[in-house]
């Protein structure tokens, strides 16, 4: 990965990891903001194969997040703010840091869950959840539960993707 492209992607992470922080969302404006500069910084630095690149990290990064979006497991910001990344990151990295992100957030969470007292409800929620979805229903305990207590995901997938970033530099992965 181009250092240029490396250096403006860690840039957004942490500005939409302080928006989310601050305001429980990553804002359309900065997503597609961070998503035009992505494919221009790829063009400039590789390219058509760098247009590619950002394309396919777009396209992944918005389609793994969006099945868990429609569920309610995680807002539409995260799903843009992933597919933003995407465009910097390319697929491969993209996915390596959506998994660590993923871990890293259910660590978070069931910490959270177990600190309020809460997880005995949340797993029968979850159960709950998870045989409406296996008959064709779609479950609404899942959005009830979040609204009410919810972790800045935002800030999981960035420090996720960071580390993927990290891990790619050093060639790690």
């Amino acid at each position: 990965m181009d250092p240029i492209v490396a250096a403006a992607a860690g840039l957004f992470l942490v500005a939409a990891a302080l928006a989310d922080l601050r305001a429980r969302t990553i804002s359309n404006r900065l997503n597609i903001t961070a998503a035009a500069v992505a494919f221009a910084l790829q063009f400039v630095t590789n390219g058509t194969a760098g247009l590619l690149t950002a394309a396919l990290g777009l396209g992944v990064g918005f389609a793994v997040l969006l099945a868990p979006f429609a569920c309610g497991l995680l807002g539409g910001g995260d799903v843009k703010f992933a597919a933003a990344v995407g465009a910097f990151l390319g697929w491969r990295i993209l996915l390596v840091g959506l998994a660590s992100g993923i871990i890293i957030g259910g660590v978070v969470g069931v910490i959270s869950l177990v600190s309020q007292g809460r997880m005995s409800v949340a797993m029968k929620n979850l159960w709950g959840d998870l045989y409406s979805l296996s008959s064709g229903v779609k479950p609404d305990t899942l959005k009830q539960t979040a609204a009410v207590h919810t972790i800045p995901y935002g800030v999981m997938l960035a420090i996720g993707f960071a580390g993927a970033i990290v891990a790619h530099t050093w060639r790690l992965v």
